[in-house]
């Protein structure tokens, strides 16, 4: 596919001159049929048809005969050349392709044509712009200079389907990236849908292009702060929707001073790939604490994905005195999911503490889960799972030797305005620790759980958002931050039971106030976000495990972010327990961000994880894996599981 840009067909603004009326039997000695307009405000019109060259080699083809249709302010024909120009405001249209440019020159014999100046070229969604373009209408293949355009990605649907949409006229003729535009109306994008690129010269035919010195940016300003850069590009459609990109010598460059290569050398526009190949992160249960692994794409399809995960526990090694032999140094993971139908698909997962097969019983860990949508707020799920861990509040983290079972749950279903309702039916054979005297230290028990939860947001106050410039509303964040300040509450209930006959319930009733103020526009001290809320639990804790076990009754959420200088900020998330005192679920989020990119660290004290996490705003790039939402994690609020 080529990218789009947005064709402009300026009308003529200059008396038509006629140099030359051709008579009907000089346009069949040319093969051309001429029909001029002589009104002198409107452009010549002439229908140019390609000559048949008599039988063609078998390895050439040849385009049937079928006309060319010129618009100019110009046209000028040499019969003894066979040569046919066009000057001014000049379109043409051949098969499914149209060209404006300032000037086209066309050789009728070899049916080549070139245009000069101010050049666009579409051909149904595919659009291009540039300063010459060089064109062979019997082999329908092209070079094209100094070429730009935009992709409008604003109508990327779940699947990652791009689409392309006509460049915004504010953006204008696209200057290069390296040059120092004006800033944009208002009215130019609030997100970052829409990635500019150039290269030096782009070759296509009916099929493919090939870019030299390819940059590619999702910054609307320039000069940009980050671009993705490859030296050689070509790219090839597998189908409608999917393209597939190979890059030689690829990287990503930040502020045009600090680049990342890209490791992966062949792509599928369209499909999700991770920004780095590899995730740094902190795991001190698992992996011993530093760690650093691999993810390789063994399988990437429109319905099937397999990652492989080796890693490296850098800590256990350095504690281990650098016996690098180790086996308990290195771990490895796979991640799968298939999509049987748009409504069906299923994950699973599996990790290996260590590289040692006697540690597998008691260190690895295991899932998978099929899911069906009802529809876009309605899902079945069947789960398989082998050892995962789940944080249960003041509890700490628990783990569950296995579970097997389903749920049927709706989220975000609303009501009325502002109130939306959540609900969940489950069944689960569970088997996990238990502290309970009269059952075995890992009792295998049934539980059935019902539970629904009201939800209701009230806003209070809106304030206004700054314009999307460069110097204002996107200098640091993605889009505008509009600040606000509403109330929300909340009102539950949960019942479990246990096939050894104790049951579980809880009422759950809570309130909180959350907001942001600032624009996050100024270097300091420009933006500030805080959620306060309290919940109150009515139950007793009579689950036998210890996973859902509900312990706090009480409990105050906080959670602030706060912008210190420029793009960093610094914030903190926890849970009090107000009967105890006890703080728990604390995180240490420190981030920078910037209006195409961000890096943010991110520390929870309770379950001794942490992880660094890079965003790149409008590519399809996920950014590297974030070990909180791994799918061997959940989180146990009210005795309910919410899974990562």
């Amino acid at each position: 596919m080529f990218l789009p840009l947005a064709a402009s067909l300026p009308p003529p603004t200059q008396p038509t001159e006629i140099t030359e009326v051709i008579s009907p039997s000089q346009a069949d000695l040319l093969g051309t049929t001429v029909t001029p307009d002589l009104s002198s405000t409107t452009p010549i019109r002439a229908e140019v048809a390609p000559r048949r060259l008599g039988e063609a080699n078998a390895e050439t083809p040849v385009v049937r005969d079928q006309p060319l249709e010129v618009t100019a302010d110009r046209q000028e024909f040499d019969l003894m050349r066979r040569l046919f120009n066009a000057i001014g405001n000049v379109f043409l249209r051949f098969k499914e392709a149209e060209l404006t440019a300032d000037r086209i020159q066309t050789d009728i014999e070899a049916q080549i044509l070139v245009a000069e100046g101010n050049v666009t070229i579409t051909r149904g969604d595919q659009v291009l712009q540039g300063d010459r373009l060089e064109y062979n209408l019997k082999l329908d293949r092209g070079a094209l200079t100094n070429a730009r355009g935009v992709v409008n990605t604003a109508r990327v649907d779940p699947d990652l389907r791009l689409t392309a949409s006509p460049d915004p006229p504010s953006m204008g003729t696209l200057p290069g990236f390296d040059a120092q535009e004006a800033e944009p109306q208002a009215e130019v994008t609030e997100t970052f849908d829409r990635l500019r690129f150039e290269a030096d010269r782009l070759e296509f035919d009916g099929r493919r292009w090939f870019a030299t010195n390819l940059r590619i940016t999702n910054d609307p300003f320039s000069p940009p702060e980050l671009e993705a850069r490859a030296q050689e590009a070509t790219a090839e459609p597998l189908n409608a929707d999917e393209t597939l990109l190979r890059v030689r010598r690829g990287r990503v460059v930040f502020d045009q001073r600090v680049a990342l290569p890209i490791v992966l050398r062949r792509f599928v526009v369209g499909r999700p790939y991770e920004i780095l190949p590899f995730e740094f992160g902190y795991d001190e249960r698992d992996r011993g604490g530093v760690f650093l692994a691999y993810r390789y794409r063994a399988i990437n399809t429109p319905n099937t994905q397999i990652t492989f995960l080796p890693s490296i526990y850098l800590e256990r090694i350095v504690n281990s005195d650098f016996d690098i032999f180790d086996a308990k140094s290195y771990g490895a993971a796979i991640e799968l999911g298939h999509r049987f139908t748009r409504q069906t698909r299923v994950r699973g997962y599996g990790f290996l503490n260590t590289l040692n097969p006697n540690d597998w019983p008691s260190s690895s860990r295991a899932g998978v889960d099929l899911f069906h949508n009802i529809d876009a707020r309605n899902v079945l799920t069947v789960s398989a799972i082998y050892r995962p861990r789940v944080f249960n509040r003041s509890l700490g983290e628990q783990e569950i030797t296995s579970s097997f079972g389903g749920t049927f749950s709706g989220t975000g279903i609303p009501l009325t305005q502002g109130l939306a309702l959540n609900y969940l039916l489950g069944g689960q054979y569970i088997t996990a620790a238990s502290d309970d005297p009269s059952l075995p230290p890992k009792p295998s028990l049934g539980r059935l759980q019902a539970g629904v939860t009201l939800n209701w947001v009230m806003p209070i106050w809106r304030g206004t958002p700054l314009p999307p410039t460069r110097t204002q509303g996107l200098r640091y964040s993605p889009r505008p931050v509009q600040p606000f300040l509403e109330f929300y509450s909340q009102l539950g209930g949960a019942v479990s039971y246990y096939t050894h006959g104790r049951t579980q319930p809880a009422l759950t009733v809570g309130a909180g106030f959350r907001g942001q103020v600032g624009h996050f526009s100024r270097n300091w001290f420009d933006y500030t976000s805080f959620d306060v809320g309290f919940t109150q639990t009515l139950s007793e804790p009579s689950s036998p495990f210890l996973f859902d076990r509900i312990s706090d009754f009480s409990v105050l959420n906080i959670g602030f972010l706060q912008q210190i200088y420029g793009p960093v900020r610094v914030g903190t998330q926890l849970q009090i327990n107000v009967d105890t005192g006890r703080a728990f679920d604390t995180n240490i989020i420190v981030e920078y961000s910037r209006r195409t990119y961000g890096v943010m660290f991110r520390y929870n004290l309770d379950r001794q994880l942490a992880a660094i996490v890079l965003r790149i705003s409008g590519f399809n790039w996920r950014g590297n894996a974030d070990p909180f939402s791994g799918p061997g994690l959940g989180t146990a609020t009210d005795g309910v599981i919410r899974s990562n």
